[in-house]
Order: C-alpha cells, then structure tokens, then sequence
C-alpha cells in the first residue's frame, strides 16, 4: 500500500503516475461487502501530489476464488471478476488513469499454481472490458504485464508465446495498451 511518504518520494522523482493493486480480496472481502477506505484515501492523495493512478485488478477473496485463499487464482466465475470490475469502474469513473486487467498470468504462481492458460486469461480480459467500456469508455484498458522469461513449463510461459496465444484467443479490441514488465535482471537500464 502507497502511504503519504511514498507518495512524496514519488512525486520528488517527477514522476506523474502509480500502479496501485486494487485488491478484490480487500475492498471485497465478502460477496456484496466492500471496503474503500484505502482506496478512497489513495486517490485524494493522489490528488494531493498531483499523481494518476492507474488500478490494477485482481487477488480474488477466498469466497470468488478458484485455489486455495494465499494465492492469486483466477476467479471461479468471471462475473464475479466482472461485478468486481463494474463496481470498481462505478466508483471511480473519470479519476482512473487506468485499468491493468490481472498481474503475469503467464506464471502459475500468478494464476493458482494452475499452469499458465492464455485462453482462459483471454476470457477474464474480455468480461473485464466489456463491463469496464459499459461505464467508462475513456478510461484504457491494459492487459496484465507478462513476466518475462524464456521457459515453457507448468510453472511459466514464454511472454511471447503467451502473447502469440493471447492473441489467436481473442485478446484484439479487449484492451487499448499493452502490459509489459521489462525486468533487466542483472542488465543495467540502457
């Protein structure tokens, strides 16, 4: 959670935006019961430093999701992750910079320890835009920054494969940017 001192340091980098995780797991811990308080206080104080936040959405609570509580699983009923979604964009219409759509489904550790299911990621992706185009149109859309790694396995997906896969699923027209996480590793930046 950003709190008043990283918000300052970010703001003394000159930086203008901020990932935040808007988690499902804590602003709706029980179907129909939702908390705001850190999301309301993180967007006046964005304001106050004069930064966007963009939402990224997901950690389903245990009752919406599909592996046991602790992990990032996808839901076991994407309307659930949709009414999320639409509750969230309700809410918060017009003060979004915008929506990241899951974190790494291309890691099964983002993903249930399920093996990573491009497909499957496709169809969160699709309900999660067609709710969120329903109440703001403006706001885009981002697909989940895939992890970058060359392995294919049950524990992770190539991000390029995935993407290739994202792609022959469906994903064209279900988000406006693309999610990306260029980890350098033990490169440095340039």
């Amino acid at each position: 959670h950003a709190d008043d001192p990283t918000l300052q340091q970010v703001q003394n980098l000159g930086t203008q935006y901020i990932v935040q995780v808007f988690a499902w797991d804590e602003i709706e811990p029980t179907r129909d019961e939702f908390h705001w308080e850190y999301t309301d206080w993180l967007l006046r104080a964005a304001d106050y430093y004069h930064l966007h936040v963009i939402a990224r959405l997901d950690k389903p609570p245990a009752w919406a999701a599909s592996a046991p509580s602790g992990l990032s699983a996808p839901p076991r009923n994407l309307d659930d992750y949709g009414d999320f979604v639409a509750s969230v964009t309700a809410r918060y219409r017009g003060r979004l910079a915008g929506y990241i759509i899951w974190n790494e489904p291309n890691l099964a550790r983002e993903w249930g320890n399920q093996p990573p299911n491009p497909a499957a990621y496709v169809s969160l992706l699709q309900v999660a835009a067609t709710r969120i185009r329903q109440v703001d149109s403006q706001t885009p859309i981002i697909s989940a920054g895939l992890a970058p790694t060359n392995e294919n396995s049950n524990l992770a997906m190539d991000n390029r494969d995935f993407l290739k896969a994202m792609y022959a699923a469906g994903a064209r027209g279900s988000f406006d940017i693309l999610g990306a996480h260029p980890y350098a590793f033990q490169y440095p930046p340039d």
